[in-house]
């Protein structure tokens, strides 16, 4: 779940970077020479048991992990509300029509089913959170998912859009969200995002 302050930063875009991610100041880092586009590294993130390919022209934000490694299910089993950050990409940053798609995982033994009822019970529970769309869906390897579309008021007068792909992978539960103000995106364009999303049964037994 994203929290309501995450989800609050975004509505101002120079806030993102500074409010969201515990990360060095990147509008402070040094300019890196024009390359040319075919050698532009990709905005990927990979795990044992998960493959995300952000679009063309995203890229990628540092973001600071939980020191008991929150993200991989080596580190213990069970079932916790605590969701770490694992990977963060950004579109047109600092401009007004600024997007982000963030992962976070978290240790989970359940079904998907069960991740998507706490999950929406928790989103309910913040009272300027409405949920629009909740379905099941599978992702393109087969993996069975949510898709959870939720609107969030603002101080600004605005609202966030979350669009959110929910799955689980036997040992963590798996949320990757879609995130921007009023407008900036549609549906479509967020379902596209998410098409090279991959997930499989994590690998608990690895030589």
């Amino acid at each position: 779940m994203i929290s309501r302050s995450l989800r609050r930063s975004l509505v101002s875009p120079a806030a993102l970077v500074a409010l969201t991610f515990p990360c060095a100041a990147l509008a402070d880092a040094p300019s890196v020479p024009a390359v040319a586009a075919s050698a532009a590294p990709v905005a990927t993130y990979n795990d044992a048991g998960m493959h995300f390919d952000a679009p063309p022209g995203w890229e990628s934000i540092p973001v600071s992990a939980s020191p008991d490694g929150g993200g991989s299910p080596d580190g213990g089993g069970g079932n916790s509300d605590e969701a770490t950050p694992v990977a963060a990409f950004i579109y047109h940053k600092g401009k007004s029509d600024q997007v982000a798609i963030i992962i976070k995982t978290a240790p989970f033994d359940g079904r998907v089913d069960d991740y998507d009822v706490s999950h929406n019970s928790a989103l309910r529970k913040d009272g300027d959170t409405f949920i629009a769309k909740n379905e099941k869906v599978t992702l393109a390897n087969g993996m069975p998912a949510y898709f959870v579309k939720a609107n969030s008021g603002s101080e600004a007068g605005h609202y966030v859009e979350t669009l959110e792909y929910l799955v689980c992978d036997g040992t963590r539960s798996i949320d990757v969200s879609y995130v921007g103000g009023e407008g900036t995106f549609d549906e479509t364009k967020a379902r596209s995002a998410f098409s090279s999303l991959y997930v499989v049964a994590y690998p608990t037994h690895r030589p």
